[in-house]
């Protein structure tokens, strides 16, 4: 007697099919929430060597500060900003503007 057995289907297992991952609640998410924060924004001009710290208001979006708005009403954005802006994970970073300006952001926790 001939016994035929067919089968449908990829019978092929990866060995991470099964990898299972744990997640340590103990650990907090680095990245800063999307949204309006207040920080503490230093200045710097290094053209006149002037230096001021502000508490301001900051837009942060896919953990980068985007805006920071100044209590005058005015703000900067992607339109000055040359460079930086990517939060550590500290909640702090450095922005570059088009005018050779630095600010030095670091999000109140």
């Amino acid at each position: 007697m001939v016994m035929t057995i067919t089968g449908c289907g990829n019978t092929t297992h990866n060995r991470n099919d099964y990898y299972v991952s744990e997640e340590n609640d103990d650990e907090e998410d680095e990245s800063t929430e999307d949204g309006e924060h207040t920080a503490t924004v230093e200045y710097y001009n290094p053209n006149t060597g002037t230096q001021r710290t502000y508490t301001l208001n900051v837009e942060v979006s896919n953990n980068t500060v985007t805006v920071i708005h100044f209590n005058n009403g005015g703000w900067l954005d992607e339109t000055h900003i040359e460079s930086g802006g990517e939060l550590d994970d500290d909640g702090s970073t450095t922005i570059y503007t088009d005018k050779g300006y630095e600010y030095t952001v670091t999000i109140d926790k």
